[in-house]
């Protein structure tokens, strides 16, 4: 069963929190879908980056914008990949219970499954699109040394770029026995002021069930997948310098 969540808005720390609790969480048989906004700047990094280069990276790469600007929120994703800053980009997360049959499969081949249902999304609006060539062999990924510390700057292999090879859209994955987590970025400031991101995600929700071949469906409650203990358990621990430092 693949059913769609409503879309919210969040500060970093709530919206990483969910992510989690619905991971941990996820009933057996289903998969869920989620875009989520931002409240306030935020830019999040993955798991194996290390803080104070991502501080450094990230105020050397922002000197020139507004001070308020500046002072965006850093938050550790339990996923991988480099910097992403979602100021100015479309924000969503899939998870999925281990019992569904496409976690099993090698992760760069759900990566470039995810990415061609955005591909495919986007020629129907009329967005010119495809997919990153492997720049080695696609089998293997990157070790956490060769992520690009901005995630936009240098695309990875089956990231979603326009054909003059500017990046659309990138990704990034976190793997427990619970089940898989992918969240994922799209770039406003690449796409046209008119696009219509209602229309594309109405699209993108029913090329990923195909791809992931399960039913959409609807939940009549879905307030059980939300469990408010877990996520403020969550949400203290990212927000905290002990996830966020940690490395």
């Amino acid at each position: 069963m693949f059913i769609a969540l409503p879309n919210a808005f969040g500060d970093a720390a709530t919206n990483m929190a969910i992510d989690a609790a619905l991971l941990a969480s996820m009933p057996v048989g289903l998969a869920a879908f989620r875009h989520y906004g931002w409240l306030g700047p935020a830019v999040t990094f993955g798991y194996a980056q290390h803080y104070h280069k991502v501080v450094s990276e990230f105020a050397s790469a922002h000197a020139p914008i507004e001070p308020a600007q500046a002072s965006a929120t850093l938050t550790r994703r339990m996923t991988g990949g480099g910097i992403v800053d979602h100021r100015n980009d479309w924000t969503y997360a899939l998870i999925l219970h281990s019992s569904i049959p496409v976690t099993s499969s090698p992760a760069t081949n759900l990566y470039a499954q995810i990415h061609d249902a955005i591909s495919q999304s986007l020629t129907k609006i009329g967005i010119d699109s495809r997919l990153a060539p492997c720049p080695r062999h696609c089998e293997e990924l990157p070790v956490a040394s060769d992520i690009p510390t901005h995630c936009f700057a240098t695309p990875a292999a089956n990231d979603v770029l326009h054909p003059d090879g500017q990046k659309i859209a990138g990704a990034a994955m976190k793997r427990s026995r619970q089940g898989l987590l992918i969240q994922g970025s799209i770039d406003r400031s690449v796409l046209p002021e008119t696009f219509n991101f209602i229309t594309f995600q109405r699209l993108l929700l029913a090329h990923l069930a195909n791809t992931l071949d399960l039913e959409p469906s609807e939940l009549e409650d879905i307030r059980p997948l939300f469990k408010s203990e877990q996520i403020e358990r969550e949400k203290q621990r990212f927000a905290g310098d002990a996830w966020n430092r940690r490395r």
